[in-house]
């Protein structure tokens, strides 16, 4: 069940960088691109992912209560992950109310105001720390054996689209202000 978690986290990875690139592209107003379709499979994985991370931490909590291991107690690291995690799911919700909401058919944008553009960095944010503290394990889980190169060459690809994508939402809100 790991492996299969690994696999739709990574894809959702990719979908995850595809829909941002392809987002702030069209917010700094350089592209416009409707990626419906690539949002809601990204969704779909998104919580096909969370079901399953929820199943694999019930049962090593599980595990952990009948060894009565301090093991949750001392790893701040599995804790991030959940945290992360759960703030990801809470602030998809304003990532997919902050630009607009369709009425009659007709896409109405909303003002891209302070609050907004919060939201949206602190959903990088917590995506950026889950990202972090859960690449070495997807590495391991696929069986990679050099885990330095492999985890470097993957964070640093997904800080530059991070990058990219921050920028996006600092442009469009510096938009809505002119």
């Amino acid at each position: 069940m790991r492996k299969i978690n690994g696999i739709i986290a990574m894809l959702v990875l990719v979908l995850f960088v595809v829909h941002g690139i392809l987002g702030a592209l069209n917010m700094m107003n350089i592209a416009t691109v409707i990626v419906k379709v690539l949002s809601h499979t990204m969704l779909s994985l998104i919580v096909v992912h969370a079901v399953l991370s929820i199943i694999l931490t019930v049962r090593s909590v599980r595990t952990a209560v009948k060894t009565k291991a301090p093991y949750f107690r001392h790893n701040r690291v599995f804790w991030a992950r959940r945290l992360s995690g759960i703030l990801i799911m809470a602030l998809v919700f304003f990532h997919m109310t902050a630009f607009g909401y369709t009425s009659g058919g007709v896409f109405r944008l909303v003002p891209f105001d302070v609050f907004r553009l919060i939201t949206q960095i602190l959903f990088l944010l917590s995506v950026a720390v889950h990202i972090i503290t859960n690449v070495k394990p997807v590495l391991i889980t696929f069986g990679v054996k050099r885990l330095r190169p492999k985890a470097g060459d993957i964070l640093f690809f997904v800080s530059v689209a991070m990058l990219f994508m921050a920028a996006g939402f600092i442009i469009y809100y510096i938009r809505w202000q002119l």
